[in-house]
């Protein structure tokens, strides 16, 4: 959707394509169309060098890689505005707003209709929704190379069918069930095992008095999963089928109890603005995420370990919001206080009610025995694809009962301990986090520090973040107190330092040299 006709335009759910005045501009061939698009998938965000160049290249790139990539990115800056694409310390950020990509634009339109069923004008909702859809012209990211459309394409065709199920879950309420019947028989042929489709061709069908058809539909699909895949249809589907068989047909008078639609649980607590470095562990967690998702081992339990403030929490935050569009039954956050001072931590039992009230299950009707919670926990999450986020875990007794047997969910864990019992009875794969490299402490410090640091020697910079030990937590207030006008001699160094670090003792001020420019 293109209302600022004099300005620059990206389009990505499609041909990646620059519009300039509301005609295309040249990017070059594939590998800089794969540059453009990686860095215009997280606008505002830096993509280091080493992941361009895999996604670029793959797994065996050139030794010039490097200086390949530099070549493209200068192609890119004569095409756009000059200070579109900027360098940071180990990579590129694209400083456009969200808005200026179509898909920037599709989300933004699908938190209005949100709102806007939200607010009882479902067709209002119906019509922002059907806008959102036409902004898709082919599959997402056409012209890429293989790496990055095999990483980045499923996410972005996944929010596509997500906006498909909620328009026609709309456009049913509104009593337009024979005007979708369509689109949806035409949806189903396309993704012939696709559940959500499949119940709402049927509720359609069943909307407009044809529930005889809705039920040969619901019988064609279990016959296709016992056949290809081994399977039943879900628990949902088979309430719905029960719905239908006990409603009959009436014209869609009677509406199926199970076609009620719930909130999807979206409680990821915000991830930290400017998150910097941990490239290796970003991508280590993709490509261990799809080589599980390939081999059909989910659910996957993914460990991140390490000392308090080496950014378990930060870590496991951003790459959760950057793969959480795979998950579209939710994600879902518990705390479990493992190293909480002065409190107890989370019981299994209240880690199971909170995310069974967060699955929509009734408070009043849940079981008093924590193994049966468990149970109706696996139940209600066994047909599900759903992300969970056990923050500050204190043992692998504590997460046990918490823990999906689903194959289409994953479990992301941070912890102080190794919890080794997690990795032996239940394969989680350990991630254990090490301080920030001198480059990554560096950029993080001069993101948070502002006027101070620019007017700063790097030296001393280098020197307050080796004295920071390269914890992101205290890099991020140490240069918080500098933005605020703090002296970096009087700043009170914390004692969690692990390990000798160049500078005074744990505890007292940096001295500065009479040489070093007065930081305050």
């Amino acid at each position: 959707m293109e209302t600022d006709l004099s300005g620059i335009r990206y389009r990505l759910l499609g041909s990646v394509e620059v519009r300039s005045g509301g005609r295309p501009v040249g990017t070059g061939g594939p590998k800089r169309r794969t540059v453009l698009a990686a860095l215009l998938l997280q606008p505002g965000t830096v993509v280091s060098d080493n992941r361009l160049i895999d996604l670029v290249w793959g797994e065996r790139p050139p030794r010039s890689a490097r200086s390949q990539l530099q070549v493209h990115v200068h192609g890119l800056r004569k095409v756009l505005d000059a200070d579109t694409i900027v360098r940071s310390t180990c990579g590129y950020r694209m400083a456009v707003a969200a808005g200026a990509t179509d898909s920037g634009v599709f989300e933004h339109l699908l938190a209005r209709a949100h709102s806007e069923r939200a607010a009882g004008r479902p067709a209002e909702a119906a019509r922002t929704l059907r806008t959102a859809l036409s902004l898709w012209t082919g599959p997402a990211l056409g012209g890429v190379t293989p790496a990055l459309a095999a990483h980045a394409r499923p996410a972005l065709e996944e929010r596509r069918l997500h906006a498909l199920e909620e328009l026609y879950e709309v456009e049913i309420g509104l009593d337009r069930g024979a005007d979708a019947v369509p689109e949806l028989l035409s949806l189903c042929a396309e993704h012939p095992t696709h559940e959500r489709f499949t119940g709402l061709l049927m509720s359609a069908l069943h909307a407009c008095g044809r529930t005889g058809e809705a039920l040969e539909v619901y019988a064609a699909l279990r016959e296709r999963l016992a056949g290809e895949l081994g399977t039943d249809p879900g628990a949902r589907l088979r309430q719905l089928h029960l719905d239908l068989l006990t409603a009959g047909s009436d014209g869609g008078r009677t509406r199926p109890a199970s076609g009620a639609r719930r909130v999807r649980p979206a409680e990821l607590p915000y991830g930290v603005g400017g998150f910097v470095g941990r490239s290796e562990e970003l991508s280590a967690l993709d490509r261990a995420l799809d080589a599980d998702r390939e081999a059909d081992r989910w659910p996957a339990v993914f460990l991140l370990t390490g000392v308090s403030g080496v950014g378990k929490t930060a870590l496991a935050l951003h790459w959760s919001h950057t793969v959480r569009d795979r998950f579209h039954d939710g994600q879902l956050y518990v705390d479990l206080r493992g190293s909480a001072s002065g409190e107890e931590p989370t019981s299994p039992d209240e880690a199971l009610r909170q995310l069974l009230r967060g699955l929509d299950a009734d408070p009043g009707s849940l079981p008093a025995d924590t193994s049966e919670l468990a149970k109706l926990f696996r139940s209600v999450t066994a047909d599900q694809r759903l992300l969970f986020l056990f923050d500050d875990a204190a043992s692998a007794e504590q997460l046990a009962p918490l823990l999906p047997t689903g194959r289409g969910s994953v479990v992301l864990i941070t912890s102080r301990h190794p919890l080794t019992g997690l990795v032996a009875l239940f394969g989680a794969r350990p991630l254990p986090l090490d301080v920030l490299s001198e480059e990554s402490s560096v950029e993080l410090f001069l993101s948070v520090a502002g006027k101070w640091a620019r007017a700063t020697e790097l030296a001393l910079v280098t020197r307050i973040t080796d004295r920071c030990g390269r914890l992101p937590l205290t890099l991020r207030l140490a240069a918080a107190a500098l933005a605020a006008g703090t002296s970096a001699v009087d700043l009170p160094w914390p004692d969690v330092v692990p390990g000798p670090v160049t500078g005074p003792p744990a505890g007292a001020p940096l001295a500065l040299a009479p040489s070093d420019p007065a930081p305050g």
